[in-house]
């Protein structure tokens, strides 16, 4: 872990600095979960499930000053997190656990030199296709992509906690979610599935990146449309020819204020 100034002239504490720098200038530069009508109430409250090391927090708490439930199951992402939200002073907590539609514990496998990959549901021949992907949207001949992408995926197996959302929103008193923020590489309908019918009012906005497998776009932008969201949705041009998209819900009446 390293601390690292950020352009805005903040620092933060980190593992990778290439990682950092294109999370700084997705989410911060980009703000890139601030879109089709995407808001943040100040003072609200954010769920950002699969934290990393806190770059989303981070923009939450100097955009809003939110308070910020963050849940980063991988350990050295997780002292990052939580050195962060320490240094910084956000509000609300960081959890080193997972968001899922049970609890219990599951086998992570954790990417050290790709941390944002880390995922309950690798595959080390698909996760390097969307490296290669990303590369060549970004500019990088054949030859530099390979040699980019030959152990940038080398790995360890973790054994994580599993919770579920309204495991936590019941400790919370379930109070009104301004944003739940998901970014948890193919395990983002486990999270969804953990949430229970009795939440779903109290949660104003949904930001989902998902791989859309087996249909899987379709099937959650009509079951949040039916749940009284508008719906949009956008894939980042360096992810273009993957089937990885953003998810954007927003509650145009009702729900969380």
């Amino acid at each position: 872990m390293e601390r690292m100034r950020l352009p805005n002239g903040y620092d933060v504490m980190q593992l990778n600095a290439g990682e950092t720098s294109l999370m700084y200038r997705n989410i911060v530069t980009g703000r890139a979960y601030l879109q089709h009508g995407v808001t943040l109430t100040p003072g609200g409250t954010v769920f950002d499930v699969g934290a990393n090391v806190g770059v989303a927090s981070l923009f939450f708490h100097w955009e809003a000053a939110s308070r910020v439930f963050a849940f980063e199951p991988a350990p050295r992402c997780y002292q990052a997190l939580a050195a962060n939200f320490a240094e910084h002073r956000i509000r609300g907590a960081a959890y080193p656990f997972a968001l899922s539609d049970r609890p219990g514990r599951a086998v992570l496998t954790n990417y050290p030199q790709i941390t944002a990959m880390t995922s309950f549901h690798a595959d080390r021949g698909y996760d390097e296709q969307l490296t290669r992907a990303f590369l060549a949207n970004s500019g990088f001949d054949t030859d530099d992509i390979e040699e980019m992408v030959a152990d940038r995926h080398d790995s360890e197996t973790l054994t994580c906690e599993l919770r579920t959302f309204s495991e936590v929103a019941d400790e919370l008193d379930g109070e009104p979610i301004d944003l739940l923020k998901i970014n948890v590489e193919k395990a983002e309908v486990e999270v969804l599935r953990g949430i229970a019918e009795r939440h779903w009012p109290t949660i104003r906005q949904v930001v989902v990146q998902l791989h859309d497998i087996g249909g899987r776009l379709h099937e959650l932008r009509q079951e949040l449309t039916e749940r009284g969201y508008r719906v949009g949705v956008a894939q980042d041009p360096l992810l273009t020819g993957t089937d990885i998209f953003e998810l954007f819900a927003v509650r145009p009446t009702g729900g969380a204020r």
